[in-house]
């Protein structure tokens, strides 16, 4: 995705009215917002609009649900907004309230609006025109500020920008330039780092930095069904007959792209009191469903290889680092990475919900390079996969000061 396009500034965006969908999908627990990095990475827009004396028209999802219900309300979240933007919320109880046009024409410019859960209708997954347009209709402009959803072609990320003059947000276009430089700017070696437990969320996107990346060092389950293919023998995975096929041709495309395959040496494995055990690839009695996290001697073999890179990609925790008894292979990774990101050694990325949530737990977040928010969009994005979001904004405008 290139960035030329035609330019709107501040002066143009005067008085006007903004709609800005934005994902403020956040963990909630009795209505508390936990983790509030949605709503602080957008602040650059918000900043923006605000300096540029628009009027700002937020919409937004939370949750899966297709009736109201006060859990996945978005009111929930007005308390965090206000602390974040120094703006006073007006709230608008319904994305379909008769009264919604009135309510933002008689809103000061010096407030925000916020609009109930669009997925409290069911238009909004459907992705229907006429719910679009309305919506489209309370406002001069809209902006896309909701990478982490533009994978979905729902009402308010594709239809929206057929009724309006659009652009990205700031930080969505951070996440695409981040992306565009890894492959194509920063220096070798890169290394990605996939783990997780579901390596049928991981086949395309290891598929696709195969043939791009240097090194490819995996860990969690997905190392398992590898471990299989390589070694024609345990550790055996559910996902190793169903991805075999998959599983050669990348290791085959390993070799023909130069990339090298780090695979795990030792696992830590859990007993049936669910203590740690070291463990071997070597033994004969490892079994892929008692692996819950990377050996010691995985652990500084990846480190050796992080400090021979020049950027580090990083999406999947090593094992189930929630647990205090299997967190060293991805604490110490954390750890390593934000150490030789401080040292300006490396340049990281991290995403992915669960490696995002794992370096806010080891509070190394301030050192990473990059953490994105995106989940599922920016790995769809890396494997290559057109997003509906951008697909529909192919004439935006760019923000400029």
């Amino acid at each position: 995705m290139m960035f030329d396009s035609k330019i709107i500034t501040k002066d143009d965006l005067k008085n006007k009215k903004v709609l800005v969908r934005v994902d403020f999908n956040v963990p909630l627990e009795n209505g508390i917002v936990q983790d509030n990095s949605r709503i602080k990475n957008i602040s650059p827009t918000i900043k923006f609009l605000k300096d540029a004396g628009a009027k700002i028209i937020l919409i937004s999802h939370l949750g899966k649900t297709a009736q109201f219900n006060q859990a996945q309300s978005l009111k929930n979240i007005i308390r965090e907004i206000t602390n974040e933007y120094k703006l006073k919320v007006v709230f608008i109880e319904d994305c379909l309230d008769e009264n919604a046009s009135l309510i933002i024409e008689n809103t000061p410019v010096s407030n925000i609006i916020l609009v109930e859960n669009l997925r409290f209708h069911s238009e909004e997954e459907n992705c229907d025109f006429v719910f679009a347009k309305r919506l489209a209709s309370w406002a001069d402009f809209y902006i896309n500020e909701a990478f982490s959803v533009s994978h979905r072609k729902h009402a308010s990320i594709f239809a929206i920008p057929k009724f309006l003059p659009h652009a990205f947000g700031l930080a969505f276009v951070s996440e695409i330039r981040t992306i565009n430089n890894f492959f194509n700017n920063v220096l070798p070696p890169r290394i990605c780092i996939i783990g997780g437990m579901k390596l049928s969320t991981k086949i395309n996107l290891l598929k696709n930095l195969v043939m791009k990346v240097d090194k490819l060092a995996l860990g969690g389950s997905v190392a398992g069904v590898f471990l299989s293919s390589l070694r024609k023998k345990s550790p055996c995975t559910p996902d190793s007959d169903i991805y075999a096929e998959e599983v050669s041709l990348i290791i085959e495309n390993s070799q023909k792209y130069n990339c090298e395959l780090i695979m795990p040496v030792d696992f830590m494995i859990s007993n049936v009191e669910q203590k740690a055990l070291y463990c071997s690839v070597a033994s004969p009695e490892i079994n892929a469903a008692d692996i819950f996290d990377i050996g010691p001697r995985t652990v500084e073999l990846f480190k050796h290889h992080l400090r021979e890179s020049k950027t580090v990609l990083w999406n999947g925790p090593m094992g189930l680092f929630e647990k205090s008894s299997f967190e060293n292979g991805t604490l110490s990774l954390a750890q390593e990475v934000s150490r030789l990101s401080l040292d300006k050694k490396l340049t990281s990325i991290i995403c992915g919900g669960d490696t995002v949530f794992a370096v806010n737990k080891f509070q190394v977040s301030k050192n990473i390079s990059h953490i994105s928010t995106a989940g599922g969009a920016f790995l769809a994005y890396l494997e290559g996969t057109k997003l509906p979001g951008i697909e529909a904004q192919k004439d935006f405008y760019t923000l400029q000061e």
